[in-house]
């Protein structure tokens, strides 16, 4: 019986990833290194952070098929009282509060909702996942109105998951079109209700208030506002101002300007960073990572016989890939600033720990996968035929 192992071109494109985020989070925290009492130390913080999540996603890639489902269920329930939790007791950053306990859960909540679909919305019976699709929706929705209200962003990215697994699953069906109708009918009205609101009644310095002028910034600025720069755009304009001095071909790495600038040069501008120093390589390098990332989770998707591992290769693409998306407009000017990170490339404990767990066990799936291969084509090599001896290749020899 041969060893057999998870696909190593998915931990290939991981470690990719994590190389691209060390070589630029060095460049990229001059403005911790320069606050800070050690010059070395806003890396080494980082470092430490990479070498957890490395740990992590191999610890989640020995799981083995059985135990996955329960404990992705334990793992859902205990990040939907953690958000709960986090607007009561959780400590304020960034004028919000998302932490509890020195972590952001709604980091974690994200893979959660994961393992929630792919126990929830795996069913032989076709007739009944319009029925469970819903279910999935409410179990979502309680956790999901304590993230957006401390972070629209991640709310958006959440809906957008929802809606994306529920087209893969379903397609355009009824129950999908009614719930992309509610979705886009409740941010409709938030979005109203941000732009109409008096500034007296939206609290100075609060989430809200950031979100009302991100957006009126975004939707009412003219060509003459594009080279104002002030206290609503300087991060835009600044990482703008980044890709500008890439030139195409880049300054090299160490050598941005910008990165002693950009408040948030080393998270939620990091693409920007990349760009200037790298200049065309970069930019083309980090979409294409996220890309085949994508592809490679689709890709073994199809190979499963089993719709909850399909469910959570799938989930993983669309969750990160999505999120990674939305970064990269907000860096070059197509939508709005979102405050989200570049997944496993920007500095962040919470999200390389929880971005690396959903990648060690969708390698764990490619183990379970070739496993069940290896073990159907041996039932069928085993079968007698009455065709007399055949030559040629072997099911066995094809694994």
């Amino acid at each position: 019986k041969p060893r057999i192992k998870g696909d190593r071109g998915l931990w290939g494109l991981y470690l990719a990833l994590l190389a691209t985020s060390i070589l630029f989070i060095f460049s990229a925290t001059s403005t911790l290194a320069y606050r800070g009492e050690s010059l070395y130390a806003p890396f080494t913080s980082h470092l430490k952070h990479i070498i957890l999540s490395v740990l992590a996603a191999w610890g989640c890639s020995r799981l083995s098929r059985p135990i996955i489902r329960p404990l992705g269920l334990l793992f859902f329930a205990l990040t939907l009282l953690a958000v709960i939790l986090t607007p009561f007791i959780g400590t304020e950053t960034n004028e919000a509060k998302r932490t509890l306990f020195s972590v952001q859960p709604s980091e974690f909540f994200k893979l959660g909702l994961i393992f929630l679909a792919s126990v929830v919305l795996s069913v032989r019976d076709r007739s009944k996942l319009n029925q469970r699709f819903y279910l999935f929706c409410a179990l979502t929705a309680i956790g999901g109105v304590f993230v957006l209200k401390e972070s629209l962003s991640m709310g958006l990215i959440i809906i957008a998951f929802i809606l994306g697994i529920g087209f893969v699953l379903m397609g355009f069906s009824k129950s999908l079109l009614l719930v992309g109708g509610v979705g886009a009918g409740l941010i409709a009205l938030l979005l109203a209700g941000l732009l109409l609101l008096p500034d007296s009644i939206i609290m100075q310095n609060s989430s809200t208030a950031r979100w009302k002028g991100r957006i009126e910034d975004f939707t009412t600025k003219s060509d003459s506002s594009k080279f104002v720069i002030n206290e609503d755009n300087f991060q835009e304009q600044h990482a703008r101002i980044a890709i500008a001095r890439s030139n195409g071909t880049g300054v090299f790495p160490g050598n941005s300007f910008e990165r002693d600038i950009l408040p948030e040069a080393y998270s939620d501008f990091i693409y920007a960073i990349i760009i200037e120093e790298t200049g065309l390589l970069g930019m083309i390098w980090v979409p294409l990572l996220y890309i085949l990332l994508f592809f490679k989770l689709s890709r073994w998707a199809t190979r499963s016989q089993r719709s909850s591992q399909r469910i959570i290769l799938l989930g993983v693409g669309l969750m990160y890939t999505t999120q990674a998306i939305i970064h990269m407009c907000v860096v070059t000017g197509i939508s709005p600033n979102t405050g989200q990170t570049l997944p496993l490339i920007s500095r962040g404990g919470s999200s390389l720990l929880a971005t690396s767990m959903a990648i060690g066990v969708c390698i764990a799936i490619t183990r379970h996968i070739r496993q069940e291969e290896y073990e159907r084509a041996q039932r069928e090599s085993s079968v007698p035929t009455s065709m007399g001896p055949t030559f040629g290749e072997s099911p066995l020899q094809k694994i």
